[in-house]
């Protein structure tokens, strides 16, 4: 169901957190948002001045697909294996579950995943890759897709030649492109930091990296004691972000993953260097870690996006319910702010800002619609963030990509 040109009907659309158009109608040309309307008088003349087909959405509200920023697919087959809640127990648990499954059970597992995502609204994801077998498989895929290799050497220089080659990055495709992951700042050495960096900076390519994540990486990091101490060598004794900074990986291409213990002065070094944090809510609840300080991020200026981590780590692969934990843990937030942080900031993060993140003219029609409506701008916020919606149908690139049967769009679309 897809056409060079054709205008789609549906009862309202959020373009993003500032804007809500009634009785909408929105043009697409080879998948690309060039009108919207408001009302059936100037419908209709965008109708006749674009052609092609014109199809109705129904009653329900179409708003820009969600962008997780942070996710590891290829740890789908693993989803329900590994049942430790802390850190330092789930880490070997996690390794043992994922050497029994054969790379064939991951690649489904991974495949698997990513269809979740996009039937729960997701059009665009951020994965992180240790075993090479993202690419070949999103590659295939409707999301979009920013594929980060993940790197690292345990600190250990006999390995960071090897782990600097698997995190070459390939050649991108219409919806695949590629990133770096340096694990860690305590999983991998200053060296292969600074080499990650300069390849990042020739390639100009984002960076993801865990940050901050638990209370046994600050532990080695600042002391060199607790768990990790008995496998990694000798502790640098300071803070992640100084070695991240010192090594060149600090600045506005740069996705901090978790975030959940700064050290004294980071979030200001952080706002500084243009970096984005990427908070995971339902992986944050997994952990039964203390609450994670979204509201206080927000007030200095740091730009938060939102991910799902894995099905190893999480209840569900679902960005509708991120957003729902995101919203109650942290009441203070207005709704069109988290809207913001699952689309827009998620988007601009990985590097893909221009084309998504928002339903405006030049942009890509990455979308869902709900079956329920939306009578304020206000209510389409709150009915997405807080109401886990269900949905009609997804769009990727203006076509349609997911449909829920008999409920979905194949059962109401009329020309």
């Amino acid at each position: 169901m897809t056409s060079a040109n054709c205008t789609y009907r549906v009862g309202s659309l959020l373009v993003g957190r500032d804007r809500w158009i009634r009785s909408a109608t929105v043009g697409v040309r080879r998948g690309r948002i060039v009108g919207l309307a408001s009302g059936r008088a100037a419908g209709a003349r965008l109708e006749r001045d674009l052609g092609g087909p014109a199809l109705d959405l129904g009653p329900g509200l179409l708003a820009p697909g969600w962008v997780n920023a942070h996710a590891h697919l290829e740890l789908g087959a693993l989803a329900g294996r590994v049942r430790a809640r802390s850190f330092g127990s789930w880490i070997p648990e996690l390794m043992a579950e994922r050497a029994a499954c054969s790379r064939q059970e991951l690649r489904e597992g991974l495949r698997h995943d990513a269809d979740r995502l996009l039937a729960a609204g997701a059009t665009t994801v951020g994965d992180n890759d240790s075993l090479g077998l993202s690419a070949a498989v999103l590659r295939r895929h409707p999301l979009h897709a920013r594929v980060f290799r993940e790197a690292l050497d345990a600190g250990d220089p006999a390995r960071t030649a090897q782990a600097l080659r698997r995190a070459q990055p390939g050649a991108d495709g219409p919806r695949l492109r590629f990133g770096l992951a340096p694990h860690a700042p305590f999983t991998v050495s200053m060296g292969l930091m600074q080499r990650l960096a300069r390849l990042a900076r020739r390639r100009r390519l984002p960076v993801s990296v865990h940050y901050a994540e638990s209370r046994d990486e600050r532990q080695w990091l600042l002391r060199g004691t607790g768990p990790l101490a008995r496998i990694l060598g000798e502790s640098p004794r300071r803070e992640g972000l100084e070695l991240l900074d010192e090594a060149g990986l600090l600045g506005p291409g740069t996705l901090l993953v978790h975030a959940n213990l700064p050290g004294p002065g980071d979030p200001d070094r952080i706002r500084r260097s243009g970096a984005t944090v990427v908070h995971c809510p339902g992986s944050h609840r997994w952990f039964r870690r203390r609450p994670f300080d979204l509201e206080g991020w927000l007030e200095r200026g740091v730009p938060v996006a939102l991910g799902t981590d894995s099905s190893a780590s999480n209840a569900g692969l679902d960005m509708r319910r991120e957003l729902a934990l995101a919203s109650a843990a942290a009441p203070g937030v207005d709704p069109a702010t988290l809207l913001d942080c699952g689309t827009r900031v998620g988007a601009e993060a990985l590097g893909l800002g221009r084309s998504t993140g928002r339903l405006e003219e030049g942009r890509r029609l990455d979308a869902y619609v709900t079956v329920a409506s939306a009578r304020s701008r206000r209510a389409a916020c709150e009915l997405v963030v807080q109401g886990q919606p269900a949905l009609a149908g997804v769009f990727v690139d203006g076509g349609l990509e997911w449909d829920d049967g008999p409920q979905g769009l194949a059962g109401i679309l009329r020309p």
